[in-house]
């Protein structure tokens, strides 16, 4: 049953009590219903239905409110953390305040808007945080949880961890770039654990192995020092008939601290025979299964976080999702910075200060119907990538890459063509974030004619070309390998 109500306080209420594809169905635009009720008393079907219908990954459901029935009160585990109450009736006062308090706020603050769909784990941590802010739920603090993979967790971080929203590198990567922003301020140390180097979980198991061969078979016992004739050797040497009697001069050992000590601990390995006093400390993965040196463990601080009043502002922007994903490129600009500098090269073109070519290379994905898609952030990092000495943007579901070719001569255009090459390069690495029936082109523009031509070329740039220079079509092959290498790529430290 999926059906729409209006409440007493004239909201209309979404009603479903089975998993349904909300997102892709046209029948229910994101327009027609304010808050999703989830009358189901099953906690196990109620979470299928909310893994993907919710009020973060959702599209439609974005910052809605979100009930389910009182009878699950308490059995939701970590769903409880993005459900706004427990009821029966959507009537009752306390369901009517809620709906109308968290509509107000949002409102408010700005987050009254369908998004886009999630595309990037960078994506969903903005999601995830806008959502967090219209509940007004601005302290980040972990929780132990022994069957958290990192051991502290924050449960609602966790909850979409569970679900394969993001890796583990890309969550430490994130919380550490909001803080360097000042849009996180640490609040409290919690802890310091340290996690696996190849897949960051801290369920570890802690061995001691030989240092000649590595094997963990090794048998533990005490030295002996005899003070009057000074052997040192283990104790096994000195057991005679239940006796300790030296091995070098015959005497009987009575009395610990007159007739002997002991001085240290002796291993053995029983795999290879070696003898040593400090054994070799591994660790052993149970997640990856993958052995490591202990001193390779990456120590993780974990603390209370708080948004900060900065934060909520910025983070609320539309914009925030690209400035975050691409901080560490250099070449990123936002696109009226990217369009003022290309009108800027063009005026210096034409008035004579530079020579050379501009150029604006053009990459976009389309679907199944011919259409552009939205930008992924996968393939803005791409292009910052394979374009370092290039200022890159994005809008208009396009990815833009701006150049000058110096010193063109002749006919041979060999600038230009080592600029298509590129263009070339970077949708064929791009191709492995395609999905079935998408396909990846790319184009580039060149200014020509004189100075009344600028406007123009710079409104073309918002339009893709009907016949592209490249294209590359969904390769399941490709993508596949390129999922499985990204699987098997140690993370880095």
């Amino acid at each position: 049953m999926i059906t729409i109500q209006s409440n007493d306080g004239d909201r209309r209420v979404l009603l479903l009590d089975s998993p349904f594809a909300l997102d892709e169905s046209p029948d229910f635009p994101e327009y027609l219903f304010d808050v999703v009720f989830i009358v189901n008393e099953s906690a196990e079907e109620t979470k299928t239905i909310l893994n993907s219908i919710n009020p973060i990954t959702s599209s439609k459901c974005c910052y809605k409110p979100l009930f389910v029935t009182s009878a699950l009160k308490g059995k939701m585990g970590n769903y409880d953390e993005i459900i706004d109450g427990y009821a029966d009736d959507w009537n009752s006062m306390e369901v009517l305040t809620r709906i109308e308090n968290i509509i107000a706020y949002n409102n408010q603050i700005g987050l009254n808007a369908q998004e886009d769909p999630i595309l990037s784990s960078n994506q969903f941590f903005i999601r995830l945080t806008r959502y967090l802010i219209s509940r007004k739920k601005t302290v980040l603090e972990p929780k132990l949880d022994v069957s958290a993979s990192t051991g502290y967790t924050i449960p609602v971080f966790d909850l979409f961890y569970r679900l394969g929203h993001y890796e583990l590198s890309e969550y430490f990567v994130f919380m550490q770039s909001m803080t360097e922003k000042g849009l996180f301020r640490s609040t409290k140390f919690v802890n310091k654990v340290y996690l696996c180097p190849s897949c960051l979980h801290s369920h570890l198991l802690y061995i001691q192995t030989c240092p000649k061969c590595g094997q963990s078979s090794i048998q533990t016992e005490e030295v002996i020092h005899h003070f009057r004739c000074a052997n040192v050797s283990p104790e096994h040497t000195y057991n005679f008939g239940g006796q300790l009697r030296c091995p070098k001069c015959h005497k009987i050992l009575q009395h610990i601290g007159m007739d002997y000590d002991r001085p240290a601990i002796i291993h053995t390995c029983n795999t290879c025979g070696n003898t040593f006093i400090e054994p070799k400390k591994k660790t052993l993965c149970t997640s990856c299964q993958k052995m490591h040196d202990a001193e390779d463990l990456i120590p993780q601080d974990f603390n209370i976080y708080e948004i900060t009043a900065e934060g909520k502002q910025s983070i609320i922007s539309p914009s925030i999702g690209f400035t975050v994903y691409t901080e560490f490129y250099d070449n990123y600009i936002e696109y009226n910075r990217f369009v003022n500098r290309i009108r800027l090269l063009a005026e210096q073109k034409f008035s004579g200060n530079i020579r050379g070519d501009v150029l604006v290379g053009k990459i976009w994905i389309l679907n199944a119907e011919g259409e552009t898609t939205p930008i992924r952030p996968e393939g803005i990092e791409l292009a910052c990538l394979y374009f370092p000495n290039n200022k890159i943007s994005a809008a208009n579901n396009i990815i833009y890459v701006g150049s000058i070719i110096h010193n063109y001569t002749g006919d041979t255009e060999e600038g230009i063509i080592n600029f298509q090459i590129m263009l070339s390069e970077t949708i064929r690495a791009a191709a492995t974030i395609l999905k079935p029936g998408e396909k990846i082109c790319h184009t580039y523009m060149k200014l020509q004619g004189n100075q009344s031509t600028i406007e123009d070329f710079i409104k073309d740039m918002d339009f893709i070309s009907i016949n592209p220079d490249d294209c590359i079509d969904y390769d399941p092959v490709a993508v596949q390998k390129a999922q499985q290498e990204k699987e098997n790529q140690e993370i880095p430290k």
